[in-house]
């Protein structure tokens, strides 16, 4: 015969796991992996215009030279090309991205810009 401390115990396991199964991390990070030529690297997903004219911080701090004639925006939350010097203007013309795994590409270029993003646990860092 079961004990109440029998049941609260199964109860408290099956609560666990279940939360675990539907929501098993506390938050995304969302970042952007830039993909230049050949090299690739993260970028901070942040509110704000910005151009890839010069050398591009990662998130780390490192320089990274880009020079390519670029701008985009990050508003809302969506990130879109506004700007690009190529002939037939396709990244210019995709519509913002904002999810997980979604990108813009500007094959004349050789330019990337794929939204990463990375559960973490709460507390870690």
């Amino acid at each position: 015969m079961f004990r109440i401390a029998d049941i609260l115990v199964i109860l408290f396991f099956l609560v666990i796991s279940i939360v675990l199964i539907f929501k098993p991390y506390g938050y995304e990070a969302k970042k952007i992996l830039l993909v230049i030529e050949q090299d690739s690297f993260y970028i901070p997903y942040k509110e704000g215009e910005y151009n890839l004219y010069s050398k591009v911080k990662d998130l780390y701090g490192k320089e990274h030279p880009a020079y390519k004639s670029i701008d985009y925006t990050i508003k809302d939350n969506k990130l879109r090309v506004i700007h690009s010097d190529c002939a037939n203007q396709v990244c210019v013309n995709t519509p913002a991205i904002s999810k997980c795994g979604e990108a813009v590409i500007c094959a004349p270029n050789k330019v990337a810009f794929i939204i990463d993003c990375q559960n973490i646990l709460k507390g870690s860092k």
